[in-house]
């Protein structure tokens, strides 16, 4: 399995927990220092015959390289977030990858109000610019489910940390929309093994779930919970 901004942060909570289930090929523009048996790759996601050498013979793509957060367009989000998930879908359908899993974001439909019960299908309501160039990446999804041998599952990602995290314990919004990381690599994993040709899927954990519904067609459940002090029963 190919793990792209396998430097970042995302990707550092994930990778120990999907170590269990495949061998792991790291990509990332940032030197990263080689585990158990990994491949290491260093280079920059806009490099499409980079990218489509490190895609050959993986059976699975997880794209976690992006610019994760709100940032000036035209210098950052655009070649990161743009380009960089075009470059991954094009070598990912030019090596014949079967499956990529595209880390969206549930920034994607935030701006619906706190009173409703988003579902994956509702019209998406970006709340940041950052959200609306990963729809542009879902969209993607989209055509290349549609045009190639790529199957394709956007996941619209909460704020992804540990159960543990202080923040969890102080911030109701941020308790909202949190993913524990058990539960997102159990959630990259079974899409992996479907051979379903496109799924968007909403990623939170409890107590996320009372407003974001996580109906899925990979049979996963969410089911970690916070563990601070204050978080709910």
């Amino acid at each position: 399995m190919l793990l792209t901004g396998a430097a970042g942060r995302v990707a550092r909570l994930v990778a120990p927990l999907l170590r269990n289930e495949f061998r792991l090929r790291r990509l990332d523009f940032r030197s990263q220092q080689a585990e158990a048996d990994d491949e290491v790759v260093e280079a920059d996601i806009r490099d499409i015959d980079a990218l489509q050498q490190a895609c050959v013979g993986v059976t699975a793509v997880v794209h976690l390289a992006a610019q994760p957060s709100e940032a000036d367009f035209r210098s950052t989000l655009l070649p990161r977030n743009l380009d960089g998930a075009w470059a991954a879908f094009e070598a990912a359908a030019g090596a014949r990858v079967p499956r990529l899993i595209f880390a969206s974001t549930i920034q994607t439909v935030d701006g619906n109000p706190l009173e409703s019960f988003v579902r994956p299908d509702a019209p998406p309501r970006p709340i940041t610019v950052y959200a609306c160039t990963k729809l542009f990446g879902e969209a993607l999804g989209r055509l290349y489910a549609d045009t190639s041998v790529l199957g394709v599952a956007c996941l619209r990602l909460g704020g992804v940390t540990t159960a543990d995290d202080p923040r969890l314990a102080r911030d109701e919004r941020f308790r909202s929309v949190w993913c524990g990381p058990v539960d997102l690599a159990r959630l990259i994993t079974a899409a992996i093994r479907s051979d379903l040709p496109f799924a968007t899927v909403i990623a939170v954990s409890t107590p996320g779930m009372s407003r974001f519904d996580t109906s899925n067609p990979f049979g996963w459940v969410p089911a970690e919970r916070p563990v601070c002090p204050s978080s709910e029963a």
